[in-house]
């Protein structure tokens, strides 16, 4: 063969004679392109005709055209886009159908190429090229389906695990795919036109280059090295992002020839900082060189070989294809290992994190037994001597006193009852932090909690002065079922907030109803005080926060009335809400459901006589405080019961175990053997006494107490002080129903002796 290196742009083939030909040592043609033709020529011996015959030719020529003796065999140059679809052996290379010749016959060929090429020039037989065409094509789809398989399972990754670093694999996958498509001219397939193919030529020359920057710089971690590195790629993707944008404007060989040259640089400059990655054993950079090494060889081959440095091959267009699977696939190993070193790295921090979480719940749960051990402490010794006080008061409530001792009484009851509110106050906000607030209903009389604190109020109000009235409507049953020990709590809060606002002259008035048609207790708490800014009304709600600076000042209080109320009102299953509020005064609401009482109990006191001889309560008093023990036998006395007193749960154990009781008061926190213990073992072991009422009165006022205190084996649960009307409550209420339960049994045993 001979090509001819002149200049000729005739559509005709050049002069036989011409000097410009010259001879080709091997069946590969390899030149760079020529303006505007470039002609190669040959001999076909007539005996190579016998059966049909086909010439060959690389799919990287854009047009060729064949000359037999010098006239075309086809009317128009074929274009390396003309669909395969159409062709009379569908093949997306450029193939021609020979005529048949009887004697030894000049070829020539025209091509016209945008870039360098290397083509095969083959003549075949049928059988021959059909075997090409299989081999060809098997071995292309298969280039590009491993890329387009390995786009696809990285794009479920992204899915799956939803790091960015996935989206630009994809997208380098999709435009190295469809480079992949035009560099063994799979595209034909598609049906594009010429025009179609240089835009998409000119966007996969400069796309695939920018995202590959940004792809690498973050699989190798390029911006770790130092600042100028990360600014150096930084300013290579402008220039790309620059390129891109410029194209339209730009031929494709301009195109071609700038994003070659930058993008060479650009591919050698990741060498060396892999190499350092590698050295320092980050996995990722192993596989990413073992992958753009061959990449990178594969280009410079193709320059080579373009350029005619080396000898030409038929397979230089699969060198880039090839290397690009090869390298998209260490790609996803690089991939796959960076995302492992995370994940160590994530599960490390989850492990540090759990540990340090593990600590800090620990200490935080050490935190809380010193915080709830310090509470019951304080409440224990601060309960403890309030009991002592408010006994000795209960007493003293008797006793001959002249004027002036009985308003230092009055004071001293009032700042007592005050003292236990708001310990008792700080105690339950800390269980409704914790949603430790759990109601114990029981049946109660709402008028009487109303007539409990006015009395309690009464001495505040009369010192400030305020008028202070209570009313409860005729709806509101006689007794309920509720906790009305939570109850009362939360109307303190309410009615001291509301005295404590309202001006001297002003009014505050607590009024008690029924919602209509429903078991819903409905407390309406109004005053004439200053009223509650629209800014201040969910202030007022949280805890420690006042409406305005400067009223803890002025009315004193930590500030947790409304908020403390508002969780106690929560607990019970009802709400608490400013129905009103103006220059004038405040109107709170508190609706809390109730039980209805459908049959009261009753006690008859003839039922406590039998023959003529009264039956006394008997209560055992458990208590290793001597003076609170000894104020509580002197109230018991005062109420017409008798009690024995003992100082710890083993002496209480042993009373158990001697005789029965018909209550037993008992205090929890004590040397020896402590409440809890004494009542299981009492539960167990004291057969006089299995089902006697056992009433916890303790210092200690939280709810998880309370709880512990009852799953022993305790009925009731009352907090020091103890006043003398919660006594005599319990002892109607347990000892006197227990009295009324022996009479009863005996007076049937009696009657059966009659009978008999």
């Amino acid at each position: 063969m001979e090509v001819f290196k002149g200049a000729w742009d005739q559509e005709t083939p050049p002069p036989e004679k011409h000097a410009a030909w010259s001879p080709i040592n091997h069946d590969v043609f390899t030149s760079e392109p020529r303006e505007p033709f470039v002609w190669i020529r040959g001999k076909i011996d007539s005996a190579e005709t016998i059966e049909q015959r086909w010439l060959l030719l690389s799919p990287l020529a854009s047009k060729a055209q064949v000359f037999i003796n010098g006239s075309p065999i086809s009317q128009n140059p074929k274009s390396f886009l003309e669909p395969p679809q159409q062709k009379a052996i569908p093949f997306h290379h450029l193939i021609f159908e020979l005529p048949k010749i009887s004697s030894v016959s000049d070829i020539h060929i025209r091509l016209e190429a945008d870039f360098p090429i290397s083509t095969p020039v083959k003549v075949l037989d049928q059988t021959a090229l059909f075997n090409e065409s299989v081999f060809h094509t098997a071995l292309s789809v298969s280039l590009a389906s491993i890329i387009f398989a390995l786009t696809i399972y990285n794009l479920f990754l992204f899915f799956s695990i939803r790091d960015p670093i996935y989206l630009f694999y994809v997208a380098i996958a999709s435009g190295v795919f469809a480079y992949s498509l035009s560099l063994t001219n799979l595209q034909a397939y598609l049906g594009m036109n010429e025009a179609q193919f240089n835009w998409l030529g000119k966007t996969l020359l400069i796309l695939p280059t920018l995202l590959t920057i940004q792809f690498v710089s973050r699989v190798l971690q390029l911006g770790t090295f130092a600042p100028w590195v990360k600014q150096m790629y930084g300013l290579l993707s402008l220039i790309y992002l620059g390129l891109l944008v410029t194209t339209p404007f730009l031929s494709l060989k301009t195109v071609a020839f700038l994003a070659a040259t930058i993008g060479m640089a650009a591919y050698l400059s990741f060498l060396p900082f892999a190499f350092i990655q590698a050295k320092r054993k980050y996995q990722p950079a192993l596989y990413f060189l073992i992958g753009w090494i061959p990449l990178i060889i594969a280009q410079n081959v193709t320059a080579l070989d373009s350029l005619g440095i080396i000898e030409g091959s038929q397979w230089v267009m699969y060198y880039i294809p090839g290397a690009m699977s090869w390298e998209m696939a260490l790609f996803s190993l690089a991939l796959a290992s960076r995302i492992k070193i995370l994940r160590d790295e994530r599960d490390t921090l989850q492990a540090q994190q759990i540990e340090v979480s593990e600590k800090a719940r620990k200490a935080l749960e050490r935190s809380n037994r010193i915080k709830d051990d310090f509470l019951n402490a304080v409440s224990h010794e601060l309960r403890t001597p309030l009991h002592t006080i408010q006994g000795q008061l209960d007493l003293l409530r008797e006793a001959p006193l002249n004027r002036e001792q009985n308003d230092a009484f009055r004071l001293i009851e009032y700042a007592n009852l005050r003292m236990t509110r708001q310990v008792g106050g700080i105690l339950d906000f800390v269980d409704a932090q914790e949603e430790n607030l759990l109601s114990s209903p029981q049946v109660f009389e709402p008028q009487s909690l109303f007539d409990l604190l006015e009395y309690e109020f009464r001495e505040a109000a009369r010192a400030k002065p305020v008028s202070l009235a209570f009313d409860m409507e005729d709806s509101v049953p006689g007794k309920v079922f509720m906790d009305g020990l939570m109850l009362e709590k939360v109307l303190y809060q309410l009615i001291d907030n509301a005295v404590k606002f309202t001006p001297a002259g002003g009014e505050v008035l607590v009024q008690g109803g029924r919602l209509t048609d429903d078991s819903v207790l409905r407390v309406l708490v109004s005053d004439t005080g200053p009223g509650i800014p629209d800014a201040q009304r969910e202030k007022v709600f949280q805890a420690f926060k006042q409406g305005e600076a400067g009223l803890t000042r002025r009315y004193g209080g930590v500030g947790l009335g409304l908020p403390l109320a508002s969780s106690l009102a929560n607990a019970l299953g009802g709400q608490m809400r400013v129905l009103e509020t103006s220059d004038h005064g405040t109107t709170l609401e508190v609706t809390i459901p109730y039980g209805d009482v459908h049959q009261s109990e009753h006690h008859d006191p003839d039922q406590l006589n039998l023959g003529g001889v009264v039956q006394v309560p008997r209560v055992l008093v458990v208590e290793d405080d001597a003076g609170n023990r000894m104020i509580l036998r002197k109230q018991l006395e005062k109420i017409g019961v008798i009690s024995e007193g003992v100082q710890n749960g083993l002496e209480a154990l042993q009373a158990a175990k001697n005789e029965p009781w018909d209550m037993i008061i008992m205090d929890c926190q004590m040397p020896v053997m402590d409440g809890i213990e004494a009542t299981r073992e009492i539960r167990l072991k004291a057969a006089a006494n299995l089902d006697t009422p056992i009433i916890a009165v303790t210092a200690n006022a939280s709810e998880s107490y309370r709880l512990q205190c009852l799953k022993a084996g305790m009925d009731d649960y009352c907090t020091k002080p103890l006043r003398m009307e919660k006594l005599q409550r319990l002892v109607t209420h347990y000892a006197e129903h227990r009295v009324v339960t022996r009479v009863r049994e005996q007076r049937g045993l009696k009657d059966s002796l009659i009978d008999s």
